[in-house]
């Protein structure tokens, strides 16, 4: 290849990242699907992944380090870069070949992986793991690859600096990693146990050789363009009653070795090498040596080692340090001879059968692997690994916000509220409900037994509400959980837009929410494309659930058989819960006018604010409570009313739990919904509770208001409010109706009957997902507060061990913001100040601050930067 036709790093480097970008857009790809289907199949600690290098056979160092991780529990993936067509073979428990390493991308993009980088090409894909752990392996000399260049010296300086860790396995190579003076030195080994069998059978094609009672000097590994092939040919000549066997993908031409004494069998599948090597007398290494293979620590002569063979190689670098009786060290034809003949002496052959296996007993892959894993343990940016989020056998609901984007404040609105209580349910009849949303940052909660996961992966944000965003967070939420999750619910139904695919997902309708002030539509056309997303996501979905009719007949009318065939469940109260207070319907001193919604402008706060004044005014005896929560910008208009009337209006949020105390001290609900409504589980607490209700005659209002009889219906406007209001108080007796019959409407939408309805359709959804994993059950939540962090050596094991047993871990840190960036998953780093949505089951505290918490904990010491776990009291 000429220099002007050599392919150069940073062309091939964005040739192939183009590639492989393509395939985390749009539907999820079946073949991706299969992954993601594996993998919800599969109970693993952490995945690791070796993309495309080298192929599967022979093995390598790559192959090795990976059978290694996959018998401790690790699902592994090796990437084959054989060009053949999508193929996932399971060649060992655990550990999986790859043909079409692209399609795990989209099963990998959301998880944090380790990746085993050797080769800098295939930072093209691992480029693409935002959340990657990358280890970076240094096995050759950076000069030996194809496409070394300016470029990727470059990216091997990038690489080196942002890996969480470095490993050389020549002693000669760590020149190329000065700049990291935490690489580790990783020498090559075997795996004794693949070479320890005794001899069985002559294979076949070897048979002739070893039957003809000449010594056998034998290799296996590459026949490339290092491997001396003059050196054999002129021993094969000096000895032509030594029979040389080389086994291996010849790289070089065939007639470089063509010698009556010297017999080129092939490459042999791993697992066949013990069958040949048992039968050699002697092994060599004929390289030539040079600056690259003086980088290189040959695999096979541990492997020979471990079949009890002597020895003899080239006066490799790497290899002087282990010259013993097993290895002798050569140099020319003359010295190889020479070495051999004294190794093939009788008395050598049981030394060097009792010695190597010695050897390699003290250089096992198993040792090498435990040095891996305790360097990972001893960088916290790696922990991440062990701590993503399995979506198998729970139920899987998206959302845009349950929380906040940041993941600190709760809502607790309607929809908040109804996905609690649906949470409640499903954790009755055993099954977990994690919810997913929109969130800036990989962030997870837990709220009130709810695990609440941001979709976020490598910083995407939705500050911007438009068409890509909602593509993006759709694509997401299918990579973190299609194929695994035992049910997928969408709340909204149009959350299915556009990339739901499996046709049995729950869509639950809370109304008619796009009849926003936007809606003003020129033509039909207009009309459809703002609301093709609505209608879409509808047929998406395999089960509609609206709560209220209002948005049944609305689809209706664009499609018609659609509309038929949802299902109807109104919202609903919990009577036992949410009751009059003793003495609700006997007029009382004061009235109080209660606002028990979000303060934003959809649900008519603005509305409120407007007639506020003439109310108080007019009728000294009434008061205003705003429950709820809302953004600053509206809070503040609610405060400056405040100042005005003090006293007279209060502004206060409550816990779900706690609600029913604000209904009770309540004598009119106000409802003002302008735009966004279903049937409002504030409206039916607030009728429970005894409250004469005033609501506009907005979405599924009309469902539980009969206007007149329980309450009042009114047109979305201030004036109408204010009438409102004014006839309810200028006449008690009517109030007083209002209250009685309230609590009566609302015993036709008690929350048993709601639960009723949706047991049938979550056991008939679980019945057809029945071939998924049984249900985890939900994890432990493991809060740990520290005033300062420990080193990551002391403290990594017991992180680790948490995370890989499934628990969920915040790690707490005084002042401690400057660590979220290593959060993910399971686990979370947080400071002292942010919010506690729920109570952990397990505490763990730093020794000295244990008495501020009032309850059982364990304690951590910290001396001299080391963590010491000692039992709580």
């Amino acid at each position: 290849m000429t220099a002007e036709t050599k392919p150069h790093f940073r062309s091939e480097y964005h040739y192939r990242q183009q590639y492989y970008a393509s395939f985390l857009h749009g539907p999820i790809d079946p073949n991706a699907a299969e992954v993601m289907k594996l993998m919800g199949n599969k109970a693993y600690k952490a995945i690791v992944v070796f993309p495309e290098a080298v192929p599967w056979e022979p093995h390598q160092r790559p192959q090795q380090l990976l059978k290694e991780f996959a018998g401790r529990g690790y699902l592994c993936f090796f990437c084959d870069p054989t060009g053949e067509p999508f193929q996932l073979r399971e060649a060992e428990p655990n550990l999986f070949v790859v043909s079409g390493e692209a399609y795990l991308l989209p099963a990998l993009r959301s998880q944090s992986v380790i990746v085993l980088c050797t080769w800098l090409i295939q930072m093209a894909w691992a480029d693409l793991l935002p959340h990657k752990v990358l280890w970076y392996d240094v096995l050759d000399c950076l000069e030996f690859f194809s496409l070394y260049d300016e470029n990727m010296l470059e990216k091997h300086r990038q690489t080196t600096a942002q890996a969480d860790i470095v490993t050389y396995s020549a002693k000669s190579l760590q020149r190329y990693v000065t700049e990291r003076p935490d690489a580790y030195y990783l020498p090559n080994a075997a795996r004794i146990e693949d070479f320890g069998m005794p001899r069985a059978f002559i294979p076949g094609d070897m048979a002739p050789f070893v039957t003809a009672g000449s010594p056998v000097i034998g290799y296996f590994g590459a026949v490339e363009e290092w491997f001396d092939d003059e050196l054999v040919l002129e021993l094969a000549r000096r000895k032509p009653e030594w029979q040389f066997i080389i086994i291996g993908k010849p790289g070089i031409p065939s007639d470089k070795l063509d010698a009556p004494n010297v017999h080129l069998l092939g490459m042999k599948p791993y697992h066949q090498l013990v069958h040949y090597g048992k039968w050699f007398d002697a092994a060599i290494i004929p390289f030539s040596v040079n600056e690259t293979t003086n980088g290189v620590s040959p695999v096979k002569f541990f492997e020979y080692a471990a079949l009890g063979l002597p020895v003899v190689s080239a006066p490799l670098l790497e290899l002087t340090a282990y010259q013993t009786d097993i290895l002798r060290l050569a140099e020319g034809a003359d010295e190889f001879e020479a070495a051999l003949e004294s190794v093939l002496a009788p008395e050598f052959a049981a030394v060097a059968a009792r010695e190597g296996v010695r050897f390699a007993a003290g250089h096992q892959w198993s040792e090498r692997t435990d040095q891996a894993e305790r360097l990972l343990e001893e960088r916290k940016g790696a922990w991440k690994a062990y701590a993503n989020y399995d979506p198998a056998g729970k139920a899987a609901v998206m959302t845009v916000t349950f929380l906040d984007y940041e993941g600190e404040k709760f809502y607790n609105g309607g929809a908040e509220r109804y996905l609690t209580d649906l949470h409640r349910l499903m954790e009755q009849q055993g099954v977990p409900l994690t919810v997913y949303q929109y969130g800036h940052d990989a962030w997870l909660r837990r709220v009130r037994g709810i695990d609440v996961v941001s979709l976020s992966r490598g910083g995407q944000h939705a500050k911007q509400y438009t068409i890509p965003t909602v593509k993006t967070y759709s694509r997401l939420f299918q990579e973190q959980t299609a194929e695994r999750s035992a049910l997928t619910v969408y709340s909204a139904f149009f959350n299915a837009w556009p990339y739901e695919t499996s046709g049995s997902g729950i869509g639950i309708i809370h109304g008619v929410n796009w009849d926003n002030p936007d809606s003003s539509y020129a033509d039909g056309t207009i009309f459809w494309e703002t609301n093709r997303r609505f209608i879409e996501g509808a047929r998406l979905c395999g089960t509609l659930v609206s709560v209220d009719t209002n948005s049944a007949n609305w689809l209706q009318t664009v499609d018609y058989a659609l509309g038929h065939a949802i299902k109807v469940i109104p919202n609903y109260v919990d009577t036992d819960q949410f009751t009059p207070r003793p003495d609700y319907d006997k007029p009382g001193s004061r009235i109080v006018i209660l606002y028990p919604r979000r303060l934003y402008h959809a649900r008519g706060l603005y509305l409120v604010l407007e007639v506020i004044d003439q109310i108080l005014l007019k009728y000294p005896h009434v008061d205003f409570h705003f429950v709820g929560q809302g953004i600053d910008a509206d809070l503040r208009h609610v405060d400056i009313k405040i100042k005005r009337w003090p006293g007279r209006i209060k502004r206060y949020s409550l816990k779900l739990d706690d609600m029913p105390q604000a209904y009770r001290q309540a004598d009119i609900s106000l409802i003002p919904t302008l735009y966004s409504e279903g049937t409002s589980l504030s409206c039916l607490e607030a009728m429970a509770s005894g409250n004469a209700v005033i609501a506009t005659r907005v979405g599924g209002l009309t469902d539980l208001v009969i206007d007149g009889y329980n309450g009042l219906l009114i047109e979305p406007n201030a004036h109408a409010l204010k009438q409102a209001i004014g006839s309810l108080l200028d006449d008690p007796a009517k109030l007083v109706s209002f209250k009685q019959k309230a609590t009566e409407v609302a015993e036709v939408f008690t929350k048993k009957r709601w639960t009723r309805q949706w047991t049938d359709i979550i056991a008939s959804h679980w019945r057809s997902r029945a071939d998924l994993s049984a249900s985890p059950g939900r994890s432990r939540l493991i809060e740990i507060w520290l005033t300062r962090f420990p080193t990551e050596r002391s403290a990594g094991q017991a992180i680790v061990n948490y995370l890989a047993g499934g628990d969920l871990v915040y790690i707490r840190v005084k002042d401690g913001k400057a660590y979220r960036s290593y959060s993910f998953g399971r686990l979370q780093w947080l400071d002292w100040d942010d919010p506690q949505h729920d109570e952990p089951d397990e505490l763990i505290v730093e020794q000295g601050i244990e008495r501020e918490f009032g309850r059982p904990v364990r304690t951590v010491a910290i001396e001299e930067g080391k963590w010491s776990m000692e039992a709580g009291g």
